[in-house]
């Protein structure tokens, strides 16, 4: 396999430093009203993500969430279906081709509001994706990991199913099974537990910040044509200019 390096952020839409201006938690906080879960666990977002975020969609009041973005998308949109997955040194990386997938994908948490549709809640920690796994002998799912809150688990609705062939497709969403089909496909598939710790230190400038993900399936223990197909990557950390 050839290595090559990505940006840990998307290459496509919003710059390196709106992403980090997330994370580093800028000073503008929401005027709206925030329960419990957001007091203790969500990101105060900057006005610079704010007003980019602003452009494909909206900022609402959750009732269990607090303040959450909801983006101007089609009616069956999913997390983590518009792009690719991309094997590299620290799991799967998810290199969105939406404008707004180099912050919502990367950093904070998704979860399915019954009254908004799919929201995110901002956070701080920087990861390749935040996702929860799933194999069978024929296909491969994924899912948002929801916000660390005891009443959300992962509905079956949530899981993206796709053949294990095509995990490493340019256009994934074209290859994404329907909803409708994800009973019968996770009553043939188990959970992956590959947990891995990420050093975000050298992105974040926060400190020894390491945090613990699920990497999913290893690509040496994917069926040979699907390894011989994927080039690998190396995530790599940007550059200090990129901090601002």
């Amino acid at each position: 396999m050839q290595l090559s390096s990505i940006h840990p952020f998307a290459r496509r839409g919003l710059a390196a430093a709106v992403a980090v201006t997330l994370a580093l938690g800028a000073t503008i906080a929401s005027p709206l009203a925030a329960p419990s879960y957001q007091a203790a666990h969500a990101a105060v977002v900057s006005v610079t993500v704010r007003e980019r975020l602003a452009t494909y969609g909206g900022w609402r009041t959750s009732s269990r969430f607090g303040e959450v973005w909801v983006p101007s998308v089609r009616p069956e949109w999913r997390p983590y279906t518009e792009g690719r997955w991309v094997w590299t040194d620290e799991g799967w990386y998810w290199e969105s081709a939406e404008p707004f997938g180099g912050i919502v994908f990367h950093y904070g948490r998704w979860a399915y509001d019954p009254e908004l549709g799919w929201v995110w809640i901002a956070g701080y920690k920087w990861a390749p994706a935040w996702v929860v796994w799933r194999q069978g002998s024929d296909d491969i799912g994924w899912a948002p990991a929801p916000p660390r809150i005891a009443d959300v688990a992962v509905d079956e609705g949530w899981w993206c199913f796709a053949p294990v062939v095509a995990i490493g497709a340019a256009d994934l969403v074209t290859v994404v099974r329907p909803v409708r089909e994800n009973v019968t496909i996770i009553r043939n598939t188990t959970i992956i537990n590959q947990t891995v710790v990420v050093n975000n230190a050298p992105r974040v400038r926060l400190g020894n910040q390491v945090v613990a993900i699920n990497a999913g399936p290893r690509l040496p223990e994917l069926p040979k044509a699907v390894v011989t197909s994927i080039k690998a990557a190396k995530i790599v950390p940007p550059r200090k200019g990129d901090f601002g």
